[in-house]
């Protein structure tokens, strides 16, 4: 069990948002500690749902997704298991724990969906991606910025070491590239194709936004499968698995967004 010293500590500062639970007015940090005596004790359906009255009053925290996640798997739910640990990530993605009870709930899936191969420097993005929220992108992008700015203009003014000044804008002109494309391909995926995870048992994943006996099943999907969508109508979603090489209609209830509303 992740501990949460820091947390709670944080969550002291929330005590003007009480929490209702099991008829009492209790606070964020009450919640919290009863919450992890119930995952402790083994009771991982009122672990589940005192994590998700924390969330629900507004509070968002890796550690706080990465105890539901685990509560969720212990449940034997690796849907939203994979979707909160997921989550976890978005806000801590150097975080070692979530990055491998994430890699140990995906191996308890049923579906077996591997990325499609890229080339370097496309590996180089996610490799951004995996290491850096977007605001830390965004940041060291504009540290990058200055840095490359300051060298140019030691070379502009200092003719001894103009070598060297355009050789380190270069370098650092690279991984600047980098962070950039990284923060364009995420924003772009985000705002076009958001991703999602199957949270339903099975689904069938059909040809158009309706069930089985309006449509062709393409294929199926089951829990904790992580899936891109690509278009929405009232109560139905088109999916695509990674690679965009299969896509259909599942319904909206069946899949959740990772991106916290």
């Amino acid at each position: 069990m992740k501990k949460l010293i820091w947390l709670l500590a944080g969550l002291s500062l929330l005590l003007l948002t009480p929490l209702s639970l099991a008829q009492t007015e209790v606070t964020p940090v009450e919640a919290m500690e009863t919450g992890n005596r119930s995952y402790e004790a083994g009771q991982f359906p009122e672990a589940v749902a005192i994590y998700q009255s924390i969330i629900a009053a507004g509070i968002q925290d890796s550690a706080l997704y990465f105890n539901l996640g685990n509560a969720y798997f212990k449940e034997g739910d690796v849907g939203r298991a994979i979707l909160n640990y997921r989550r976890a990530q978005r806000l801590d993605p150097r975080d070692a724990e979530t990055r491998t009870n994430l890699a140990i709930a995906r191996l308890q899936t049923l579906d077996r969906l591997d990325k499609a191969d890229d080339n370097a420097f496309a590996n180089l993005v996610e490799l951004a991606e995996e290491w850096l929220t977007l605001r830390e992108a965004a940041i060291l992008a504009l540290l990058l910025w200055l840095l490359v700015s300051a060298c140019l203009i030691v070379a502009i003014l200092v003719e001894p070491l103009r070598r060297y000044s355009l050789w380190a804008a270069g370098v650092i002109g690279f991984f600047l590239i980098i962070g950039l494309a990284s923060m364009a391909s995420r924003t772009y995926q985000e705002s076009t194709a958001p991703e999602a995870v199957v949270v339903a048992e099975e689904i069938d994943v059909t040809s158009g936004p309706g069930n089985a006996e309006q449509y062709v099943v393409e294929f199926n999907l089951h829990s904790g499968a992580e899936v891109r969508i690509t278009e929405s109508r009232p109560d139905w979603r088109r999916v695509a698995l990674p690679g965009n090489d299969f896509q259909g209609w599942v319904p909206a209830s069946a899949i959740e967004l990772v991106a916290m509303k």
